[in-house]
């Protein structure tokens, strides 16, 4: 439980993804990236999850055969694509401090 409480890391270790349950799990997303991204976009449109504010969580099941079988789940909140226009910024629209 202490290990969930630290904070996460937010680099690259290379020697990371040597260790054989996270070189697992980027492979999974690097095989089945792809298609999540397209799923995604099928149902909630062109945009994003979000892994800002995001849970994550791992249960433990029994498969058809008996064996255990692990369940990761990603639950992140969904950022549509807005387009960013220059135009629309306050700071060119000299509304900044008028308010």
């Amino acid at each position: 439980m202490q290990e969930m409480m630290r904070p996460p890391m937010r680099s690259y270790d290379p020697n990371l993804i040597q260790e054989p349950t996270i070189y697992r799990l980027n492979e999974a997303i690097m095989h089945f990236g792809e298609s999540i991204k397209e799923v995604i976009n099928e149902e909630f449109g062109d945009g994003i999850m979000s892994a800002i504010d995001f849970y994550c969580s791992v249960d433990k099941v029994k498969g058809v055969d008996g064996k255990d079988r692990v369940v990761v789940t990603f639950d992140g909140k969904y950022l549509p694509y807005t387009e960013q226009k220059s135009g629309h910024m306050v700071s060119r629209l000299g509304l900044h401090g008028n308010q």
